[in-house]
């Protein structure tokens, strides 16, 4: 299916990109390292409800077609049987290795299995048959853990502590397997979904956070990290359509560098009133100073969709899952590349 939204200003084309063995959900994507192909991650769920990592490699053009798609999981061991494996963020490694992170569950039979989700960091062939890593933040005392994205040697995620409602983030270094945690200042939960290295010692984040100032609203942020003084700057809240009036949650759920020195996001949100939930294709620039300047909101609706969600962006395009409900109380679930012009 692909199909035209006109507006005065942009144009924004829709088109499925599905693995045709099942239910795709796309997570994560990068573009291929001196080529026009990209690394899609996600996850693909079979007719046993089993889920599966899944990793793409081809371009974004015939809906998947033209690629090759590799089911990768995080290994079984004797003692510990993997159910679950979804990838989050594909990056490129060193001598055309593939990067992933994501998470994993093993069965609650295997022994004292957590009830929650792992985290993992890969590093290897594209087909799986690298070194797979568990990530465990905050010392291992979690309950879920989900590591979105990765790239310059540092992966972002979050966690969470059985019966404890707040959220938190965290980084991890891929090299000395260290995590570190990151909070924005006085706020109850923090999330980071995206990375972006911009060369030496400085990289980009975004996420979303609540406090106690915004009452239930939650906004999507930005900020600059240092890895060498492991100091943060610049960081700047965002509302829907910069307005806090108009949402109760807006988050990033990933990043990309755009041009004019500035990113790319893709976002979800919810309305004040709770009726709506949509996606956008957000595009920030910095200003003189280095700080970000105002956000560009473009809305992405799938085309005869009641739920379209923004998981991941690629220079102008923004994939993720949309959702169909049938006429017999069933819902169809697939994935899109939506392009902006």
């Amino acid at each position: 299916m692909s199909q035209n939204i006109n507006s005065e200003v942009n144009t924004v084309s829709y088109t499925d990109f599905n693995n045709p063995a099942g239910q795709t959900t796309i997570q994560g994507i990068r573009g291929v390292s001196e080529s026009e192909n990209v690394y899609i991650a996600g996850s693909l769920l079979s007719e046993n409800n089993l889920v599966q990592g899944l990793i793409y490699e081809g371009t974004l053009k015939a809906n998947g077609n033209e690629g090759k798609w590799y089911v990768v999981n995080f290994p079984s061991t004797p003692t510990a049987a993997v159910i679950n494996t979804s990838c989050y963020g594909p990056n490129n490694g060193p001598h055309g290795t593939i990067q992933i992170v994501g998470s994993y569950k093993i069965a609650a039979s295997t022994g004292k299995a957590p009830s929650g989700n792992l985290g993992f960091y890969y590093e290897g062939a594209i087909d799986g048959s690298g070194t797979w890593v568990q990530v465990s933040p905050n010392g291992g005392n979690t309950n879920n853990v989900f590591v979105h994205s990765v790239m310059g040697g540092i992966a972002v995620g979050n966690y969470d502590v059985e019966n404890d409602k707040n959220g938190y983030a965290f980084l991890y270094n891929t090299s000395s397997k260290e995590c570190t945690g990151f909070k924005v200042p006085d706020s109850l939960t923090t999330t980071l979904y995206g990375i972006w290295h911009n060369g030496g010692d400085s990289y980009t984040m975004a996420g979303g956070y609540t406090s106690p100032k915004l009452g239930k609203i939650s906004q999507a942020f930005l900020v600059d990290y240092n890895s060498k003084t492991k100091e943060t700057s610049n960081l700047k809240s965002f509302s829907y359509k910069n307005e806090t009036a108009l949402s109760i949650i807006t988050h990033f759920e990933g990043i990309t560098v755009a041009k004019d020195n500035g990113y790319n996001m893709p976002s979800d949100w919810i309305t004040v009133n709770g009726e709506k939930n949509g996606a956008s294709f957000v595009s920030v620039n910095r200003n003189s100073d280095g700080s970000f300047g105002e956000a560009n909101w473009i809305d992405i609706d799938f085309p005869d969709s009641s739920v379209t969600s923004a998981n991941t962006v690629y220079r102008n395009n923004i994939l993720g899952i949309y959702v169909v409900e049938n006429s017999a109380d069933t819902k169809t679930v697939s994935s899109f590349v939506a392009k902006v012009s």
